[in-house]
């Protein structure tokens, strides 16, 4: 059997144990409208021959495409295929992170030629749907489905999700998108353990992707990077990396160890020793990894950022500022840092520079929802309420399921002294997400407040079993001088028919 026969049988294997995508006609409109904006990596080695094929996806009218480091690396030419089934080449590499995996390429490529699709900011939630287009074993335009099953923080690469959507060989480098069409994350990793673990970098990295100085060519990248680590430190750390994934924190720390060993000039591997550490709940040495790492490159940002999110998470807040505000005198476009910074000064009653921090995110990036709601929390602070209900009604926008703007649009009302409006609010919250707990809460004590005992009452119920806590809370406001009888067993005042 020849090698082309043997491919054709495999692929027909494959698709046919690959799950189908249900004919769904919301779910075809959003496919039709992405593909334009999907396209085929090739790669070329150095004699010019295709070397590798992985997927990439226009993310601006410029022609500029974002795919996986690991596509093109090691590689010194390369080309997109489009829908149409045109070829232009790639003119150059512009942005990278290699921890992450990512990649951003500049595509020589007419304007009107470009489809591109939106970035969110947004986290996906979990059992969010989510879909990918890409083109998997080299079967361009092909299209799956599933669920975002975890979400995790890595500290060295960022927030990655596991989803049930199958990629394989080629696929890397594809769009994984919401319902809406726009891009949650990049497929990324894939694991076999019994089971296909397919997991993607969320796009809140592909926005933070920091432009070099200079554009260069894919063979000028290529020899680059030939050159700036040793290779079997770069094989201890993606090994590293690999195991961090999966929350092996131990196995992971030996292959940083022996990375930091065999280059200790290498920021990544004193970054992710130092989430090892974390992960393990060994802080000094964790500090030490991580300041390791900002000594070892100290004109990178990216370092003395994981060092703050660390300061921040051992609660050492003043450290923390000092770390984000030293990360974006590098890169004044840090969106991450600035973000971060916003929510460690929120924490410390410095509402104000949260405020500013969180406005410094939206004007990088317009539609950065979490920016925007945690903006309208610090307005709130402030005693600004008029502009916290309209931060809110911008991420009502960008996202209208997301219950706790509404919840943040009550409690500027409730500033406000409009009872019957925050109540409203409140209700908004409960339809989009009827397991919302503060904004039950919420909602009773408005209610409460306004002489409604009964509707407090029904409130409280509801909070029964959706959160003891509060439960207790608004059952104290209820009953202020109650005895310690349990709470469901004392007869409440029933609603008249």
């Amino acid at each position: 059997m020849n090698v082309r026969c043997s491919l054709i049988i495999a692929l027909v294997a494959f698709l046919s144990t690959t799950p189908s995508v249900a004919a769904d006609p919301g779910l075809t409109r959003l496919v039709k409208k992405i593909q334009p904006a999907v396209v085929t990596l090739v790669a070329y080695d150095v004699q010019n021959h295709i070397s590798g094929i992985g997927t990439g996806f226009f993310v601006s009218p410029r022609g500029h495409l974002v795919t996986n480091f690991h596509v093109l690396g090691g590689n010194y030419a390369a080309s997109v295929r489009t829908h149409k089934g045109k070829l232009y080449p790639v003119k150059a590499v512009v942005a990278e992170n290699k921890a992450a995996d990512l990649l951003k390429l500049q595509v020589d490529i007419p304007a009107d030629e470009v489809a591109w699709i939106p970035v969110s900011g947004r986290l996906p939630e979990i059992a969010e749907r989510v879909v990918v287009v890409g083109s998997p074993m080299g079967l361009e335009q092909t299209v799956s489905e599933g669920i975002v099953s975890s979400l995790r923080e890595i500290p060295v690469i960022g927030p990655v999700f596991q989803m049930s959507a199958p990629i394989s060989p080629g696929s890397s480098g594809s769009p994984v998108l919401s319902a809406k069409g726009q891009v949650l994350g990049i497929a990324t990793f894939q694991f076999v353990q019994g089971q296909n673990l397919n997991f993607a970098v969320t796009a809140r990295q592909i926005m933070a992707l920091k432009a070099f100085a200079e554009p260069m060519s894919v063979s000028e990248w290529t020899f680059a990077h030939l050159g700036s680590k040793p290779r079997v430190a770069e094989e201890l750390c993606r090994k590293g990396f690999r195991f961090s994934i999966e929350g092996e924190d131990r196995l992971a720390l030996e292959h940083f160890l022996k990375a930091t060993q065999a280059d200790p000039t290498d920021a990544e591997a004193w970054s992710g020793l130092g989430s090892c550490y974390a992960g393990l709940d060994s802080t000094e040495e964790a500090l030490a990894a991580f300041r390791q790492a900002v000594q070892a490159n100290p004109g990178d940002e990216v370092s003395r950022f994981r060092l703050a999110n660390f300061y921040s998470r051992i609660g050492r807040y003043d450290e923390a500022i000092a770390g984000y505000r030293e990360a974006l005198a590098i890169n004044p476009l840090f969106e991450a840092a600035y973000f971060n910074l916003g929510l460690v000064c929120v924490e410390v009653g410095r509402y104000a520079e949260g405020k500013d921090a969180f406005e410094a995110v939206i004007r990088i990036n317009p539609e950065a929802g979490p920016a925007h709601y945690n903006a309208g929390l610090a307005y709130i602070r402030l005693g600004r309420f008029k502009e916290a209900i309209e931060a809110q009604k911008i991420v009502i926008r960008i996202n209208p399921g997301y219950a706790p703007a509404y919840h943040a649009i009550g409690a500027a009302l409730n500033k406000l002294g409009r009872p019957r409006d925050e109540i409203e609010a409140y209700r908004e919250a409960i339809r989009v997400d009827p397991d919302f707990a503060p904004a039950h809460h919420a909602m009773g004590t408005a209610m409460l407040n306004r002489g409604d005992t009964p509707g407090a009452l029904d409130q409280y119920r509801i909070l029964q079993k959706l959160d003891e806590g509060m439960a207790r809370n608004l059952f104290d406001q209820i009953y202020p001088n109650h005895d310690d009888t349990a709470p469901s067993k004392r007869a409440a005042p029933q609603r008249k028919p």
